[in-house]
């Protein structure tokens, strides 16, 4: 038995060699795409594993000499280490070499890549500058195929600024030099295009053009089945569902692009996917759905960091339901993201451009903050106040008790006896005089003749919730004076005017 246990654990040892030795030589003969695919595999579920795909797949394209996949490798570096300046340094330094020794490919590439990531942060003024600084190399290095992905990233940005006819322009150019040049683009950059397309044209109202470039982006990435421009795609659909109140397919399509957004880890778009089903939720009024989603948006920022133009409206509606429920504290933590959100975008726009237009008046926000702070101030020290306040008064009033309770008891008794004697002596002479006044001063005609027009006015409801009726006016009504009417309300009706 024990050389049999030996033996077993020997194969096993034997095994796992061999194993781990195919695995090193199968990793060896990954391409970049399968590296990709791997590392992608791994980010999300080990972290170790994504950094020694990552490692790799850079130590492979440096010793191929490959430096595009050289530059996606610091990337994925960078994105794993979570530090951008990874990715950074390494394309400066790429920039710095080939400057006053460039090619049709570099520098250009490196500012185009550099760019996307600034882009991707919403650094777009910084985006902007290495856009334009890349563009001039692809004109005199003669790379048109470069040229017409910088237009197209310039156009991204102009429609970012609100120059729609400027973006109209460069995107129906780089469309032009598409249909020339079909069997040199990637269909993942055509895609992109009439994605962009079908964006400009949702902005500036033209839904039917907008609805043909969306489909044919859609049966494109449909064909190629590439899940990230299909999550784009219904994402746009929603965006356009909503644009003519179409609400129930927005939240249709909202909600199949949340899972391709997700694995795309494309947050931008994932705020504003959110924010549609916010709204339209909000618009079939269903409050409650809507505010899951606008928390949702809430817990991506706090996962993310990335400061969504859209968040603005999250953290308002957040505020304003809290505000609702009283809850002072959580509203003020939602102003103050409000305030913040908007101090980071104002800033980034004005690096962009000097027109953009703030969506909310930040003093107004400043001085809502001071004054909920305030009156935080105050409730805290109302409740301190109140304390010391309570305590003093149940004190004075146990003692006020005890004396009072012995003086009561003897004054008690003869204090009723008095109260009902004069009483009963009030009632005897107010029923006296009445008698005597009513029967002196009017006639059983005219008493019958004003308890008649009274069981009349009494018919009516609505009389007894006039707040401006008067005795004075009621007895002009009534054909009468107001003495006569007073002494038959009093005498036949037992109680005065107001009363009555």
């Amino acid at each position: 038995m024990k050389n049999i246990f030996i033996i077993t654990q020997v194969i096993l040892l034997i095994t796992s060699i061999n194993l781990i030795s195919q695995n090193k030589e199968s990793i060896n003969s990954y391409s970049f795409d399968k590296l990709t695919d791997k590392y992608y595999e791994y980010k999300f579920t080990d972290s170790i594993k994504a950094k020694k795909i990552a490692n790799f797949y850079f130590n492979k394209a440096v010793k191929e000499n490959d430096t595009v996949n050289a530059i996606d490798g610091k990337y994925y570096l960078s994105e794993v280490y979570k530090n951008d300046s990874i990715y950074i340094n390494y394309v400066d330094s790429i920039i710095n070499f080939t400057t006053n020794n460039s090619s049709k490919m570099f520098p250009a590439y490196a500012y185009l890549d550099k760019g996307n990531l600034y882009f991707e942060n919403h650094q777009l003024g910084a985006a902007l500058q290495n856009y334009i600084s890349g563009l001039k190399y692809t004109t005199y290095k003669k790379n048109d195929i470069l040229k017409y992905k910088f237009k197209l990233r310039i156009g991204m940005l102009q429609e970012e600024n609100k120059e729609y006819t400027e973006a109209k322009n460069n995107y129906l150019e780089c469309l032009r030099f598409h249909k020339r040049n079909e069997e040199k683009i990637n269909p993942i950059n055509h895609i992109s295009l009439l994605y962009n397309l079908s964006n400009l044209y949702h902005k500036i109202n033209q839904i039917d053009s907008s609805r043909s470039y969306l489909d044919k982006a859609l049966a494109k990435s449909l064909i190629i089945k590439d899940s990230i421009f299909i999550g784009y795609s219904f994402h746009k659909r929603a965006q356009l569902d909503i644009s003519v109140k179409d609400y129930k397919n927005t939240i249709e399509n909202a909600k199949k692009a949340i899972p391709l957004l997700i694995a795309d880890e494309n947050y931008r778009l994932l705020f504003n996917n959110y924010n549609l089903l916010a709204r339209s939720y909000v618009e079939l009024n269903d409050k409650r759905k809507a505010l899951k989603f606008h928390l949702l948006s809430d817990s991506l920022y706090e996962k993310s960091r990335i400061p969504s133009k859209h968040l603005k409206y999250n953290f308002k509606f957040i505020a304003n339901y809290y505000k609702s429920k009283g809850d002072l504290k959580n509203q003020l933590k939602y102003i103050e993201k409000q305030i913040f959100i908007d101090s980071i975008q104002t800033s980034d726009i004005k690096n962009l451009s000097k027109t953009f237009t703030e969506e909310y008046n930040r003093p107004k926000l400043i001085a809502e903050k001071q004054k909920i702070i305030s009156e935080l101030n105050k409730e805290v020290s109302f409740y301190k106040k109140s304390r010391i306040y309570i305590a003093i008064i149940l004190i004075l009033s146990f003692i006020l008790f005890l004396y009072q309770f012995r003086k009561r008891k003897k004054q008690e008794q003869k204090f009723d006896n008095l109260t009902i004697k004069l009483k009963n002596k009030k009632v005897v002479e107010n029923s006296v005089n009445s008698n005597t006044n009513t029967q002196k001063n009017l006639s059983e005609t005219i008493i019958t003749e004003l308890l008649a027009k009274l069981d009349s006015f009494e018919q009516q409801p609505e009389n007894f919730t006039n707040n401006k009726l008067t005795l004075s006016i009621l007895a002009k009504e009534l054909e009468t004076n107001s003495n006569y009417l007073s002494k038959v309300i009093n005498q036949k009706k037992g109680c005065n005017f107001s009363t009555y």
